[in-house]
């Protein structure tokens, strides 16, 4: 028996582990995201799962997961049925890497918020958007509970899971100023790649990001803008910057300018940089972004 808040929990008599889980998920968290797959299996297609049969929508998502997620060879002929499929998505969830076990949540989760969109108005509506929570946030609810230290943001799952960096790179992600929010995009897409992450490039597009809201700000462009010359200029057009903080953010500036060779030859200045280089500006610079934006506002 394993049940988080349970009696046995709760007075530690037999504590479940809180540890944030990155490489190696244990047991528990493997078995409830196994049963999360099952459940929204369950809700998304309980149309036709209630005449007891397998329908076009059931079997495209048959077709998807054996031929886009495993690379099998897809018969379109043949009607697959659902305790074949699940025997894959089960033994990875119970058996293989870590890796593996987002790869696939990942994959499914995007595929079933696609089919809910065009299938769903009580889901999704096209003039407003998700109707409540989309299935990221539902997921993102499970990943918390488990521990597990991954969130999705931006449809994408990435290795953060504090609720605060989270909400700034997602405020970032929703400004209106499209140049921002793409430099921000591609920042959390570098991160996001598991297989070959590509954190220089992922800071290179965060620190864009300020600049290109400076930019935009300032009406700042070519040899000009300089991210300490349109801190200047931002206050001239009567966004006022706490002198710490500007200094602050000259400096982040200047490290990025030269550690690690982000923006100059790979390797120049030092070595290459590091996962948590490139989260700490991801989530940093959105939350400038974000500051500016606010500033700019009032």
């Amino acid at each position: 028996m394993s049940k988080r808040g349970g009696f046995s929990d709760r007075n530690g008599i037999k504590p479940e582990s809180v540890e944030i889980q990155l490489k190696k998920f244990d047991q528990r968290t493997r078995i409830q995201l196994q049963n999360l797959i099952s459940e929204l299996y369950g809700d998304i297609y309980s149309e036709e799962l209630k005449y007891g049969y397998s329908g076009r929508n059931t079997q495209n998502f048959f077709k998807f997961v054996l031929g886009e997620i495993y690379a099998e060879p897809v018969n379109s002929q043949k009607i697959y049925k659902d305790t074949e499929i699940f025997k894959l998505i089960n033994n990875t969830m119970l058996n293989d890497e870590y890796d593996d076990v987002l790869t696939l949540t990942e994959a499914i989760v995007q595929y079933w918020d696609v089919y809910l969109k065009g299938s769903n108005p009580s889901y999704y509506n096209k003039y407003v958007g998700y109707t409540d929570n989309s299935l990221f946030d539902y997921v993102n609810s499970i990943f918390e509970r488990e521990y597990i230290g991954y969130r999705f943001i931006d449809e994408k799952i990435v290795p953060i899971s504090d609720k605060h960096e989270v909400s700034a790179i997602r405020e970032a992600l929703e400004n209106k100023y499209q140049p921002v929010r793409e430099h921000i995009a591609k920042a959390n897409t570098l991160l996001a790649d598991r297989e070959n992450p590509d954190y220089e490039n992922s800071i290179k597009e965060s620190i864009s990001a300020v600049e290109a809201i400076c930019e935009i700000l300032t009406s700042t462009g070519g040899k000009e803008a300089t991210l300490g010359s349109m801190l200047k200029k931002l206050e001239d057009k009567g966004i006022k910057i706490h002198p710490a903080l500007k200094a602050a953010y000259s400096s982040l500036y200047g490290y990025t300018s030269d550690a690690s060779g982000i923006r100059h030859a790979k390797n120049v200045g030092g070595k290459n940089s590091t996962f948590e280089e490139a989260k700490y500006m991801l989530v940093v610079c959105s939350a400038f972004v974000n500051y500016l934006i606010a500033l700019e506002a009032k």
